[in-house]
C-alpha cells in the first residue's frame, strides 16, 4: 500500500503519522503570559536534540479544525520560557485532564489537581507531582506554516533540572525500572515503561 500525503486531509495525515511514529515521550509544558496567567498542556511532538547545549524541542501545532494557535504558543511568544515535566504512569490521568481545551484564563494546574512548584531560573512554575522537571529558556520558535495542523517548533535550552532521588540507581543515574514513563501512540493509545517490556541491547 502506497499513500501520497498530498492527497490526504490534515486530520488523515495526523492519524497516520502519530500511529506510525510511536511511542513518543510527552512534554507537560507549563508557560506563563505577560500578565501572569499560567497555562499547562501536554505535547507528544517532543524530544531531546542536543546535549551541549542541552536542547529540547516540542511543537504546539495549530488546531486542525480552524488553524488557531494554542495558549502555550501565545504565552511563549510573550514570555520565552517553559517548564517541561516528564510524564509517568502515576500522573497520566491528571495529564489527560490538562489536555482538555479550557477557556482562556483557566490555569490547568487546578482542574488537573497538580501543585505548582516555583522555578528558580524562569517564571513558569513546574509540576510538583512529576518526578523529572526541566526549567528552560526558549531560544527560537520555528513556525511550520499557518494552516491547521502546522507545527511550531519550540527550541529550548534546559537551564535547571529537578529529579526525584527515588528514581535514581546506585550510580545516581535515572533507572528505567524505577521511573514508569509513559509514551504516546495514535488515537487513545499509550504505553508505559515497566519491567515486562524493558530489555537491554549492548552497544556494538
Amino acid at each position: 500500500m502506497m499513500i501520497c500525503m498530498s492527497e490526504l486531509s490534515a486530520a488523515e495525515k495526523q492519524n497516520l503519522l502519530v500511529s506510525a511514529v510511536a511511542p513518543r515521550p510527552i512534554a507537560l509544558a507549563s508557560t506563563i503570559s505577560r500578565d501572569g496567567q499560567v497555562n499547562l498542556s501536554p505535547f507528544s511532538f517532543f524530544n531531546v536534540f542536543s546535549s551541549e547545549p542541552p536542547i529540547l524541542i516540542f511543537s504546539p501545532a495549530r488546531r486542525i479544525r480552524d488553524g488557531s494557535r494554542k495558549h502555550t504558543l501565545i504565552n511563549i511568544e510573550e514570555v520565552p520560557e517553559v517548564a517541561i515535566s516528564i510524564v509517568d504512569v502515576a500522573i497520566l490521568e491528571q495529564v489527560n485532564i490538562s489536555s482538555a481545551e479550557f477557556p482562556d484564563g483557566v490555569n490547568e494546574f487546578e482542574p488537573a489537581g497538580f501543585t505548582e512548584s516555583p522555578s528558580v531560573a524562569i517564571r513558569p512554575p513546574f509540576v510538583k507531582e512529576s518526578r523529572v522537571n526541566m526549567e528552560c529558556k526558549v531560544k527560537e520558535i520555528k513556525p511550520m506554516g499557518a494552516r491547521g495542523g502546522a507545527g511550531n517548533l519550540i527550541i529550548c535550552e534546559v537551564l535547571v533540572m529537578h529529579i526525584d532521588e527515588t528514581i535514581l540507581d546506585a550510580g545516581q543515574k535515572i533507572c528505567p525500572l524505577k521511573f514508569s514513563q509513559v509514551g504516546r501512540l495514535g488515537g487513545d493509545w499509550y504505553c508505559r515503561m515497566d519491567e515486562f517490556i524493558l530489555f537491554k541491547l549492548p552497544k556494538p
